[in-house]
């Protein structure tokens, strides 16, 4: 017996992308994206399609594991369940007799993890009375930078892309990381946008933009300094939205005065590689190129 079911992907990126999973004798033999989903449009990742593989695998884990010889050896033997929680409810109880239940450190994060795994363990550990984990451990550094400029937000709405006239991609390849925000910047360009991509390797993402501006590795803080200087010096920056929502504008735009084309072209490198036209649009006229790119 044949049937597809509708199901969603369980690892925690955040568009959730809406999957067709097609069961014949219990068994999965297909995972496809679901067309009908407005966001994720049937567009999934390559390891989601192939998923079936890994349900399946070889060698997938099915069982608790012990180590039998020392660390690194990669020596395990199988054990059973209630064997495997039997010990471990043993070491607990033994660490919190000797040290005390805040001596044992629940260590997580996310990763193939949807919203109600993300937190299974936590009602446990809470009554263990066992220490919690700030959970620090993969983009703290990224929210504080965020927070710092932007404040406390939720993020962008990834939609209106599909209205920009520019699109920057900066460090991310996102025909492979980022698909369906990669879905959206392609419809943006069908409608006339132009799509930088800052990277210093030629990835996916860069061959489908108009400019690709290859900064050497490590460089691309000097090529943002490049690009405020710009920006401020022909006046292209919201006075209003900075005398409202920022502080320290006045040093910043002093600081960045050092920063003109030529000392930022010395730092990043040659001349950006163009992996399309100069600049190119939905009526097919050609104009000059961003104001921006003028300071790789």
């Amino acid at each position: 017996m044949r049937a597809t079911l509708s199901s969603v992907c369980p690892h925690d990126c955040p568009s959730q992308c809406a999957l067709q999973v097609t069961v014949e004798a219990g068994r999965i033999t297909d995972v496809a994206g679901d067309s009908r989903h407005p966001f994720t449009r049937g567009v999934i990742c390559g390891k989601v399609h192939d998923y079936a593989e890994r349900v399946y695998g070889p060698t997938r884990v099915l069982t608790p594991l012990r180590r039998v010889g020392p660390k690194g050896e990669g020596r395990f033997e199988p054990i059973g369940w209630d064997e495997a929680v039997d010990e471990i409810a043993h070491r607990w109880r033994r660490v919190i007799a000797q040290w005390g239940a805040e001596a044992i450190l629940p260590f997580s994060y996310g990763g193939t993890l949807g919203l109600v795994q993300n937190r299974a363990g936590h009602s446990l550990f809470y009554a263990l009375g066992a220490s919690r984990l700030d959970r620090t451990i993969c983009v703290s550094t990224a929210y504080a930078g965020w927070q710092g400029t932007l404040g406390t937000v939720t993020g962008n709405d990834s939609e209106q892309m599909v209205d920009s006239e520019l699109i920057v991609l900066w460090g991310i390849n996102a025909s492979h990381t980022h698909i369906n925000a990669m879905t959206l910047v392609k419809q943006a360009r069908r409608r006339g946008a132009f799509v930088v991509c800052v990277d210093p390797y030629r990835t996916p993402t860069a061959r489908l933009a108009d400019w690709h501006l290859m900064p050497r590795p490590g460089t691309d803080g000097a090529l943002a300094l490049g690009v405020m200087h710009v920006l401020i010096g022909e006046g292209r920056v919201d006075q209003d939205y900075i005398q409202r929502a920022t502080l320290g504008f006045t040093a910043l735009a002093q600081h960045v005065k050092q920063y003109d084309p030529e000392r930022v072209a010395a730092i990043t490198g040659p001349s950006p590689i163009a992996t399309g036209p100069p600049a190119r649009h939905s009526s097919g006229s050609a104009s000059g190129s961003p104001a921006m790119t003028t300071a790789a």
